[in-house]
């Protein structure tokens, strides 16, 4: 009794696979442009943010 595994990918999988990828690569960008805008206090921005976020999340897991 083997059953094969269908593989397919349909054009909405695919169009969103495509976007994933195009936002999941666009967050570097953000850090770069702040980087070059701000200089070093674009790291202590990124670290309140980390904190913030945290903050966030731990409310949500509770």
């Amino acid at each position: 009794m083997t059953q094969s595994i269908q593989r397919n990918i349909g054009p909405f999988a695919l169009m969103f696979t495509g976007l994933g990828s195009i936002i999941g690569s666009g967050w570097l960008f953000g850090a770069w442009k702040a980087a070059k805008i701000a200089g070093p206090a674009a790291v202590c921005a990124w670290i309140i943010g980390a904190v913030v976020i945290l903050a966030i999340a731990l409310t949500y897991a509770e």
